[in-house]
């Protein structure tokens, strides 16, 4: 009995150690892992992270964010949406069971944080569709999310590139 405990005590401290940086990146600013972290943190609730111009606002650099409004506005007058998926999940509904995040680059001002997400039993063509890349600018002295990137098999796609196609359409 007293193994088991001591086993189950381990495999506790094993995870405390993995989801450490995570959590940690949650709340310290500087991290820019931190924004990341936060668009998944909404994504848990059940929301779209970046589904309205306020949410946009908070993740986004002032340009993306100020592309995507624009974007949204000509496609909202046709009917439509600029972006008609979540681009935190590369999906239309996947919900994240589980996110790593890794910084791969990093400079004074700009970043890149890769997201690798567990859709769960959510169907993918291959296992490149769970990978988010996430570019990030520091503005005001806080990183800001100024593209994002993935696969949809067998193409890549980019956010930005994706809203500038919509505004030369409108």
């Amino acid at each position: 009995m007293a193994l088991k405990s001591r086993l189950a005590g381990l495999s506790a401290n094993v995870l405390l150690i993995v989801a450490a940086p995570a959590l940690a990146a949650a709340s310290d600013p500087a991290d820019p892992r931190a924004p990341v972290a936060a668009l998944y943190a909404v994504e848990k609730t059940g929301h779209a992270p970046l589904a309205t111009p306020a949410r946009r606002a908070a993740a986004l650099t002032r340009g993306l964010a100020a592309i995507w409004d624009r974007a949204e506005a000509g496609a909202n007058r046709g009917g439509g949406v600029a972006i008609d998926f979540d681009v935190v999940t590369n999906s239309q509904g996947a919900e994240v069971k589980a996110y790593a995040l890794t910084v791969p680059a990093r400079a004074a001002n700009r970043a890149t944080v890769v997201a690798t997400i567990d859709p769960g039993d959510w169907g993918r063509q291959s296992a490149r569709e769970n990978v988010i890349t996430f570019s990030l600018l520091r503005q005001n002295g806080r990183w800001r999310v100024d593209d994002v990137s993935g696969v949809a098999e067998p193409h890549t796609w980019s956010l930005r590139e994706m809203l500038a196609q919509a505004l030369k359409a409108d």
